[in-house]
């Protein structure tokens, strides 16, 4: 009886030892991240339609002015591109094109805050549009705190980018009925550069995700590695790996 609880023990403390192993490695990797870059002139976004409303929608931009730049509408997999043609600590300015090779809208001299009014991609007063201020997070979600949005911090959010998939770290805002806008918007947490929308908004309702930039936004990815990081979170355990084998050992003797 005694032998069989003693087996029991010893393998209870091997598979433990294995848990353990299997946690700190899949846990802990690490991996090379890129550098993200300063919003200059000539750096373009390209987004693809997820969903939209299919019908034609009239494209006004934030006020003021409250400019009318004129109608514009996509289908799924239509593309929306952001093309920078001037960069100020005051305001960023693009061409703004709509749909695809065949059928096309373009508008020019548009601020990033029209394009987050005219898309609704702003929550309240907050136009955030293509690219957020990621140094004023803090003000931000001042900013909107009545506006039924709840924000998150958030690791791991997968996406392609370039066709590379990576995982990011995120500030989601998540807007449930204000005013009847439903809208949840994913930032790049370090440059703010939009990575998803999808919003609502009465009949109006639009989803994109970015798919091609010629930014170098920071991400990373999951993979086992053994480097030095690893082998030093490791090494204590060694041992409890000679222990547990040595016992072994003189069992079978």
């Amino acid at each position: 009886m005694i032998k069989m609880i003693s087996k029991k023990s010893d393998k209870l403390l091997f598979v433990s030892v294995f848990l353990i192993t299997l946690f700190l490695i899949t846990n802990f990797s690490f991996s090379a991240a890129a550098v993200s870059t300063e919003l200059e002139v000539g750096d373009w976004l390209i987004y693809e339609v997820l969903e939209s409303n299919d019908t034609e929608n009239v494209f006004y931009g934030a006020f003021p002015p409250l400019t009318y730049f004129g109608n514009w509408s996509v289908v799924v997999g239509d593309k929306i591109i952001f093309n920078l043609t001037s960069v100020t600590e005051e305001s960023i300015n693009g061409t703004l094109f709509f749909g695809n090779d065949m059928t096309n809208t373009t508008f020019t001299n548009v601020r990033n805050v029209d394009a987050a009014f005219g898309l609704t991609i702003g929550i309240g007063s907050w136009n955030g549009g293509f690219c957020a201020n990621a140094s004023d997070w803090s003000n931000i979600q001042s900013t909107i705190q009545s506006t039924n949005t709840t924000t998150e911090e958030a690791s791991n959010y997968e996406h392609s980018i370039n066709e590379n998939p990576k995982f990011y770290d995120v500030m989601k805002f998540d807007t449930k009925d204000y005013f009847g806008q439903f809208t949840t918007l994913f930032y790049h947490k370090t440059n703010g550069v939009l990575l998803k929308a999808v919003t609502l908004f009465g009949s109006y309702n639009l989803s994109i995700e970015i798919i091609s930039t010629n930014l170098e936004i920071e991400g990373y990815t999951k993979r086992v590695s053994m480097d030095l990081s690893m082998i030093l979170l490791i090494l204590p355990l060694t041992p409890l790996f000679k222990l547990v084998y040595s016992h072994y050992r003189k069992k079978k003797r």
